[in-house]
């Protein structure tokens, strides 16, 4: 069964998205986000995994996109989201730090599927429908 992950695409007034450094694994750069949980819906879960990683109260605000990498049976959406609210934040075990980045700015080391993703973004895509190659 493949995993479904939703990650957030939320960008500041200045038009800069937020990423999110993993204090695990790579502790490489993305946006806010994880697995959906069994029961879960795709909305709840990415309400659930941004107030984690980042304290931000969030509401879907369209999808940008649908992103496979059959090499590792894993299916992310990538959705919009707006803030509704803010609370108090700080590295914890999951997230060892965040920012807003400029498209030119993005930080490293980010995956390639992360880049793809936040450049769809910024780009204005959505609905797109992209199978990440291995490597």
């Amino acid at each position: 069964m493949p995993t479904l992950g939703v990650f957030a695409a939320i960008f500041d007034d200045d038009g800069r998205i937020l990423c999110v450094r993993m204090n695990y694994a790579t502790r490489a750069w993305t946006t806010p986000g994880g697995r959906v949980e069994v029961g879960e819906s795709p909305f709840a879960a990415l309400r659930r995994e941004v107030l984690e990683e980042s304290g931000l109260d969030v509401v879907e605000d369209g999808l940008v996109g649908v992103y496979s990498k059959p090499w590792k049976n894993d299916l992310v959406l990538f959705l919009r989201a707006r803030v509704l609210g803010r609370n108090q934040w700080q590295p914890n075990d999951e997230i060892s730090e965040m920012g807003y980045f400029g498209r030119d700015e993005l930080p490293e080391p980010m995956g390639p599927g992360t880049r793809t993703r936040i450049l769809d973004a910024f780009d204005g895509i959505a609905g797109i429908v992209r199978v990440i190659p291995e490597g």
